[in-house]
């Protein structure tokens, strides 16, 4: 489990996410119901969350300091990654 005590937002991640058509508000409700973090690459998290519109977007975090992150990268998850969220599911 991941504990997020801030997320570090700049214009260069806001107007990112935005290509993405991701907004800021789905981060922020995605980080709060995450289904699955994997390792990625440069020590990076890749983080999978749900919105509240049951949106699951990927998310990619890079440490700042004892619980805080910067926001790389949003995309919607891809079915590969969703993939992976069930099969984490099935084990349990």
């Amino acid at each position: 489990m991941i504990v997020i005590n801030e997320l570090i937002w700049d214009e260069f991640n806001l107007n990112h996410i935005q290509k993405h058509n991701v907004t800021q508000l789905e981060i922020v409700e995605a980080s709060q119901k995450v289904k699955s973090i994997l390792e990625g690459n440069l020590g990076r998290l890749v983080v999978i969350g749900k919105t509240k519109n049951k949106r699951l977007i990927t998310f990619i975090l890079d440490k700042k300091g004892k619980d805080n992150y910067y926001l790389v990268t949003a995309r919607d998850t891809s079915r590969v990654e969703r993939r992976i969220i069930n099969e984490k599911n099935n084990k349990k």
